[in-house]
């Protein structure tokens, strides 16, 4: 082996943890695509929030979100679910989705920063937050499909 390829080739392993971490901490191609009753699909890039930290930070202290993306809350375990927009400054859409992946339950606007708990009328294992009135705008409801697309990471 020539010491350019060898050179080469401690770079990328080298490089390889690095973008495996930017690959769990970023956009990392994850999406979700909705369709609504009349089979009309709508898709986002989504923020994954996976972990206890980043799911009691979610949107927090965000102060712009554009309006074709989100965030996707995984959970590991189907059960109702409450969330709040404390520290939270745009109104969001929380759309709750069951573990076949129907919407069971949405939240529309809620109020920014506000206190109140909004519990799921249904257990879930996601939880979709996009900006307030992207449901409405896009016809999205209960009872509609909710498809979960995340590239392999390591």
């Amino acid at each position: 082996m020539k010491a350019g390829s060898i050179i080469l080739l401690l770079l990328i392993m080298l490089a390889l943890p690095f973008l495996c971490y930017l690959n769990l901490h970023t956009n990392d191609g994850t999406r979700v695509e909705f369709v609504n009753a009349s089979g009309v699909v709508t898709t986002i890039p989504v923020e994954v929030a996976d972990t206890p930290e980043e799911q009691e930070k979610g949107l927090m202290y965000r102060t712009h979100m554009d309006d074709d993306e989100g965030m996707l809350f995984i959970f590991s375990e189907d059960a109702t679910r409450h969330f709040w927009m404390k520290d939270t400054p745009i109104p969001l859409d929380m759309v709750f989705v069951n573990s076949d992946y129907r919407i069971v339950d949405i939240n529309y606007n809620a109020t920014p920063k506000s206190e109140d708990v909004y519990t799921s009328k249904a257990i879930c294992r996601y939880v979709i937050e996009v900006n307030g009135g992207f449901c409405r705008e896009h016809c999205i409801g209960v009872g509609d499909q909710a498809k979960i697309y995340r590239p392999f990471s390591f």
